[in-house]
């Protein structure tokens, strides 16, 4: 006998190629280089070789974006992370600009009346002096209070114009002091003071001076009763001395008045400390895509144990509660995450005090540094596991934010415009989970293949022999389309289907984990140590993928293979899909054989 084409055998091992290997697992289930063949007895047929994947790289081909984690127990966890932005609050502490006025009767009890030239002697040593304290508070444009209760502030920017004027031509020497302005300055201590000297037989006068506000600190809590006292907030204390002094001739009267106001302009807070109560705090909202549910069609999913874990590192000295209904995903419906267990201890969540809704609660920073608050969210406290159920693909992390939650009043709290908020969250998707028909659709295969096959092949098979130690079962459906080119998928002609069941689910015990072992000889065993035989879908001329002729003479004008990939976790067998769970040791082996009808070329 003539040897055969021996590139005919090529051909049809790369036509297996379609089935056992590609680039990536975008385009295959398998990505692997067959290994050399090993005899089996359990796969009759020209053995081709074998294949071994361990259940953590069958996931981590799934998607290249997708991470692919161990956790307790080596669990196989799909992981999501995105960063929620506490920046944008630096104007979360401001102060409008302000305008405060006195007026003061200097010279009411002085003895003079009417309005004259000064006769000396008329006021006993021809002068006056009086004290006089004033507070004014702090308010928003418009003149209503402020919402929040400072007790100091530092400015970044900003203005504070005093501007005194009077209406006698005595000479008036003003020592004005602001006990709410503090110098910065450690080698001049104190409050702001200046003395002003209005007129001498000049007529009325007036004088200011600004100065700026990132030179002070200011103490907003002198008392509406005595600005010497400090249990107030939002005051701005000033004492004014003022001492007038009489020349003959000065024009004076008992009416004459000294006014004085004082300007706050462009005010930048960059620390301030008090009560800011419950104000809108700006959390930038987010969104990340589910990238394993882009990668799975129909078909029901269970997830037994999820987690989304807000972590905060906040530098702030404020909680902050982050609105947890501004979560939900876009599937269309349960889309919505809802806290079914609103009132757990020592968790940070809590629901919102006369309204609806719950609250992740981020605990203050400390002035000696940031905290870190961890927020979990699971199966337990919430709504998460139907959530994910819904086999959504993106996940809105859409949050609103506020300043001490569920406490109105009565805090004590400091900011500063340069601290931060960072929120981390992580969604973990354990493989604690139950499959049901779930199907995965990689990238279609491109086909180019050797016109050699439809020539000289009357009939080629695959056996497929697999040892599992992984709970899922699994069928390979196949595709050989004529792609038409363009993007219209119905223009395109499927030419015939193939399908597999190439893996069968290892069974599992109590704890859900598999109970059976592939050791390093390929032996499969059961929790007895009990050998099992490989299993061989029978198909066809007892193989598992026949072409016959005439699907052979169709391979030709294939231009793409479309595959499915369907999952279920009915490791039981009775059409019940089992939760399992999946450690990333758990792995398949695949030995594949080829069985080919072939022409024969005798005069070559």
């Amino acid at each position: 006998m003539k040897k055969t084409r021996m590139h005919i055998l090529a051909s049809t091992i790369l036509c297996l190629s379609i089935v056992s290997c590609s680039d990536s697992f975008d385009t295959s289930f398998f990505d692997k280089e067959i290994e050399d063949p090993e005899f089996d007895i359990s796969i009759s047929g020209l053995p081709i070789g074998y294949i071994n994947y361990s259940a953590k790289e069958l996931f981590e081909e799934l998607n290249e974006d997708l991470t692919v984690s161990t956790g307790t127990n080596d669990i196989i966890s799909f992981s999501y992370s995105q960063t929620l932005d506490g920046s944008g609050n630096a104007d979360f502490v401001s102060v409008d600009d302000q305008n405060f006025n006195g007026d003061f009767d200097l010279l009411a009890s002085s003895g003079l009346v009417g309005s004259a030239p000064y006769v000396p002697g008329a006021v006993p040593g021809d002068e006056v002096s009086k004290s006089f304290k004033d507070i004014k508070e702090l308010t928003k444009a418009g003149g209503a209070s402020l919402d929040v209760e400072l007790t100091s502030a530092d400015f970044s920017n900003g203005t504070f114009t005093i501007t005194l004027a009077t209406t006698t031509q005595a000479k008036t020497v003003v020592e004005f002091t602001i006990p709410s302005l503090q110098r910065k300055d450690p080698n001049n201590p104190g409050s702001y003071n200046r003395t002003f000297t209005l007129n001498d037989k000049s007529g009325p006068d007036q004088n200011s001076i600004t100065v700026d506000l990132n030179n002070y600190t200011f103490d907003f809590t002198f008392d509406d009763l005595n600005p010497d006292s400090n249990n107030g907030v939002n005051n701005i204390a000033v004492k004014l001395d003022a001492t007038v002094t009489f020349e003959a001739g000065d024009v004076v009267s008992s009416d004459d008045t000294l006014t004085y106001t004082v300007s706050l302009n462009s005010p930048e807070v960059e620390s301030a400390e008090g009560d800011f109560k419950q104000s809108a705090f700006n959390v930038n909202g987010q969104t990340f895509d589910l990238d394993f549910f882009n990668d799975i069609g129909d078909g029901s999913l269970t997830f037994e144990n999820p987690i989304l874990t807000l972590s905060a590192t906040n530098e702030y000295g404020f909680p902050v509660g982050i609105n947890l209904d501004g979560i939900s995903t876009n599937a269309s419906n349960n889309n919505i995450l809802i806290i079914t267990d609103d009132s757990p201890t020592d968790d940070n969540i809590e629901p919102i005090a006369g309204g609806t809704g719950t609250y992740a609660i981020i605990d203050a920073g400390l002035i000696s540094g940031a905290t870190t608050s961890d927020i979990t969210l699971n199966s337990s406290n919430s709504n998460l596991s139907d959530l994910l159920s819904e086999k959504p693909t993106e996940f809105n992390l859409q949050v609103s934010g506020t300043s001490n939650p569920n406490s109105p009043t009565g805090n004590t709290n400091f900011f500063n415009v340069n601290n931060t908020l960072n929120v981390s969250v992580d969604v973990e998707l354990p493989l604690h989970v139950s499959f049901d028909d779930v199907t995965f659709n990689p990238e279609p295969i491109d086909l180019d293949l050797d016109d050699d096959i439809q020539d000289n092949a009357k009939q080629l098979s695959l056996r497929v022999a697999t040892k599992n130690t992984i709970p899922f079962n699994g069928t390979i459906l196949l595709d050989f389309v004529d792609d038409k080119g363009d993007d219209n998928e119905s223009n395109d002609d499927v030419l015939f289907s193939k399908s597999v069941q190439a893996i069968v689910a290892a069974p599992v015990g109590n704890d859900g984990f598999s109970t059976y072992t592939l050791d390093a000889n390929n032996v499969l065993k059961d929790a007895n140590d009990n050998v099992i035989e490989a299993h061989v879908p029978m198909n066809g001329d007892d193989f598992a993928v026949t072409f016959s002729e005439s699907e052979i003479a169709l391979i030709g004008d294939a231009t793409i293979v479309k595959l499915s990939i369907v999952f279920d976790t009915d490791s039981n067998g009775d059409g019940t899909a089992t939760a399992v769970k999946v450690k990333s040791t758990d792995q398949v082996r695949i030995d594949l054989a080829l069985k080919g009808d072939l022409k024969i070329n005798t005069n070559n």
